[in-house]
């Protein structure tokens, strides 16, 4: 009997499903500016604004570096620079851009930067115990299972035949928005990628369905599968739609995520799975 991937990586907030990564940093920075607006009330009336902006300017400094870092990939469509949705922020580059304006705020006065080291403090505790407490329950330990999967025209593909591949697993549905965006995109890295198996596991709805959608669309997706019952996104511990994960060659559950993919997440991931170039 197979383990299920021990991963938590989501919060389900009412209707809303929110990845537990934004979570944590939304947690930290709400730690950070809350002690900034005490210490404000406290008489360092000039935190308050520091810290607003600062993680104003944080946010957007991590935006531009991941852009920035990723070029190729944005070049491609400039307008998914605007597509937040899908991630893409580097922490290292938030962290600069805050650093930065906050001496560039206390310029005239470095003497009061001390004052600015309570907030940062405290985000940095919340950040470092969340986290850490995650990175201790929850582990990228688990394997592909090597099961056999029904297909929307009958017959079975046998995930165990895809071992020795590195795989990039997505669970999908045709009536899910973001899943639909995103299918053009793996299949353009599918059709890029031969060596890697690019395996589509439909959730929960019946063959007719499925290949209505396919024939509606023109899409010819390659180790297509469909979950009636669930059992693959049980395993898989999938909380939304779309997820996908990327296996390596073998069979080790090595990155995921959580909703739409932008072409830099997905080259990034792929670059953890693919033997290195000679």
């Amino acid at each position: 009997m197979e383990a299920s991937l021990g991963v938590v990586e989501a919060v389900k907030v009412g209707p809303f499903v929110v990845p537990l990564v934004r979570a944590f940093v939304a947690l930290a920075l709400a730690g950070f500016l809350l002690t900034a607006e005490v210490l404000a009330r406290r008489g360092r009336k000039d935190l308050a604004s520091w810290a607003w902006n600062a993680v104003l300017a944080g946010l957007l400094g991590a935006r531009v570096g991941y852009v920035v870092s990723h070029f190729a990939a944005y070049a491609r469509d400039p307008l998914s620079v605007l597509y937040f949705w899908q991630g893409g922020f580097s922490p290292i580059y938030g962290l600069l851009a805050g650093a930065a304006y906050t001496l560039w705020y206390y310029r005239r006065r470095l003497s009061a930067l001390s004052g600015v080291v309570p907030p940062v403090l405290v985000g940095g505790l919340v950040a470092a115990a969340l986290f850490g407490l995650s990175a201790r329950q929850a582990s990228l330990s688990g394997r592909l299972p090597g099961w056999a999967l029904p297909t929307p025209d009958g017959r079975v593909l046998a995930l165990s035949e895809l071992k020795g591949r590195p795989v990039v697993l997505n669970v999908w549905a045709s009536w899910c928005p973001p899943c639909r965006r995103e299918l053009p995109l793996l299949l353009e890295y599918a059709r890029k990628h031969p060596g890697v198996a690019f395996v589509f596991v439909d959730s929960g709805e019946p063959p007719e369905t499925v290949r209505a959608f396919l024939k509606r669309n023109g899409l010819r997706l390659p180790h297509l599968a469909i979950d009636r019952e669930g059992r693959l996104v049980r395993r898989l511990r999938v909380v939304a739609l779309p997820t996908t994960v990327f296996f390596d060659a073998q069979g080790r559950a090595v990155a995921r995520h959580l909703g739409e993919l932008s072409r830099a997440g997905l080259e990034d991931a792929l670059k953890r799975i693919l033997p290195p170039a000679r």
